[in-house]
């Protein structure tokens, strides 16, 4: 059959889809589901137009596929190669069976309508409206893998009705609104996803809601991109820098020095990759401060003083004084050329959106240990009730400060009872420590393109067949959600409104 709707003459031929008596209902959709993926890649690649047309009236339903292409001889070609792919994929448990007459399989569909009309309007919308397809089947060649019951429905509306922060909608129904509550948020949030996946727009548009339920968030900015991402909160935000003379009030190196010194020797000697020895000089040198030193003063310069000035008892001593110096030049005031002394101090307060900019930070090591510093720095404030809370802590390109051999890491397991949340943000989650990964209870997944990645959200998300394939096809803005409550993700669209 010809059809000439813009222009050119295009060809419709069609095929009967039936099944076997020895196939389940789920199989059934299953393997129908595999073979809309299929023809789709096909479509991608050969440009041809394939339909997918379920006929419902008072004497039961049926199903045709129809392709259409411009040279009659490629229509009938194709059809047998996708009637070939259907009863491939089913091993033959659904049969293709190929229509004499193209317009029976709209015959018993319309009333009053004419089917040329119909296949005509079908080619003109999508001619001219080429990023929006009329989708005929409900099983579309866009990325979802679920038809919901409307008592699944009313299921995910209760769950997400719960929640007050609003990220989006369900992909399938727009009416569902996607909301997190505050036990999703305290139990940390996971967002992953390649470059221009979306990931950051996502993390954006959760701090915003976040800080409209009154909780005070900071986000660690990796490279400066979060500035031009909040449009919406301008009257909350609080732009915080330390080469531009501003930090957030937590960050308080005395502090942490003089109540964990510890823990500041295991975020320095993570980060420098200290050797033994080298460790050994600085923890005497941090317990020399913390026990003598009074006064004011920037302490990693003063740490460096006391390093400095320290007899050489061997010669280990003096070659690893040496190389510890070396690692720690770059975290001295002279070389980053930051005034630590005359730095102003912005209290955390509820209600606003704290970005830490660390992008004009050169060196890459320094930017992970002033990170850390700040995150732990936070936490001690609200295990004595000295900050704001509840607390979001938006960690971007996660994968450089939640790495297995950072003792920061260890707090997502811990820092719930404080009221501190966490949102992960990374393009490589493979390489973000399994402690980190595992007590992230709520995953937005964004599109990711390599194997190693997908596979490290898998082993800690309830993914299925379906769901890996639509991992790799998502488009910007559109993600896999995984919470608790659910058994398995629900297709979700991202949105501020």
């Amino acid at each position: 059959m010809s059809i000439d709707p813009d222009g050119k003459n295009w060809y419709f031929i069609a095929a009967e889809i039936a099944s076997t008596k020895d196939i389940s209902d789920s199989d059934y959709i299953d393997e129908f589901t595999d073979m809309v993926y299929a023809l789709n890649d096909r479509s991608i690649k050969n440009g041809h137009i394939y339909m997918l047309l379920t006929c419902i009236n008072r004497w039961g339903f049926s199903t045709r596929i129809g392709v259409l292409c411009t040279e009659p001889h490629k229509a009938l070609k194709e059809l047998e190669i996708a009637c070939s792919i259907i009863e491939t994929l089913s091993h033959g448990k659904i049969k293709c069976n190929p229509i004499d007459s193209p317009l029976s399989v709209f015959k018993h569909c319309f009333s009053g309508h004419s089917p040329m009309e119909f296949l005509s309007n079908i080619l003109l919308r999508r001619h001219n409206n080429r990023e929006h397809p009329l989708i005929l089947h409900p099983l579309s060649t866009s990325p979802t893998y679920s038809l919901y019951t409307a008592k699944e429905y009313h299921h995910l509306a209760s769950i997400f009705g719960r929640g007050s922060i609003a990220i989006g909608y369900l992909y399938s129904n727009p009416n569902i609104k996607i909301s997190l509550s505050d036990e999703h948020v305290l139990r940390h949030i996971a967002i992953v996803g390649s470059t221009g996946s979306g990931k950051s727009t996502t993390a954006s548009i959760l701090a915003e809601k976040a800080s409209e339920k009154n909780y005070s968030v900071v986000v660690i900015d990796w490279h400066g991109e979060y500035i031009t991402l909040f449009q919406n909160s301008r009257d909350r935000l609080v732009y915080t820098n330390p080469v531009k003379g501003v930090v957030p009030e937590p960050l308080s190196l005395e502090e942490l020095i003089k109540r964990e010194p510890l823990s500041f020797i295991e975020i320095l000697e993570s980060s420098l990759e200290l050797t033994p020895p080298q460790a050994h000089i600085l923890e005497d040198a941090v317990n020399l401060l913390v026990q003598k030193y009074t006064g004011q003063g920037y302490y990693l310069d003063l740490i460096i003083d006391i390093i400095q000035n320290s007899a050489a008892t061997a010669r280990w001593f003096a070659e690893s004084r040496e190389a510890l110096l070396r690692k720690l030049k770059p975290l001295s005031s002279s070389y980053l050329n930051i005034k630590w002394s005359d730095l102003k101090k912005v209290e955390i307060e509820k209600g606003k959106i704290y970005i830490f900019d660390v992008s004009y930070i050169p060196n890459v090591r320094v930017r992970k240990i002033i990170s850390s510093l700040l995150i732990k720095s936070i936490v001690i404030k609200a295990q004595y009730n000295n900050i704001a809370r509840p607390i979001l802590l938006v960690v971007d390109e996660a994968h450089n400060i939640f790495h297995a051999e950072n003792p920061i890491s260890m707090l997502v397991a811990e820092v719930r009872k404080w009221g501190i949340g966490f949102a992960v943000i990374t393009q490589a989650p493979s390489m973000i420590s399994p402690v980190v990964i595992k007590n992230t209870n709520t995953k937005i997944i964004h599109a990711l393109k390599s194997s190693s990645d997908i596979k490290a959200v898998i082993a800690t998300a309830i993914l299925k067949k379906e769901h890996k394939k639509v991992v790799s096809a998502l488009k910007p803005g559109e993600a896999l959600l995984c919470v608790p409550e659910l058994a398995e993700p629900v297709l979700i669209k991202i949105s501020r409104n």
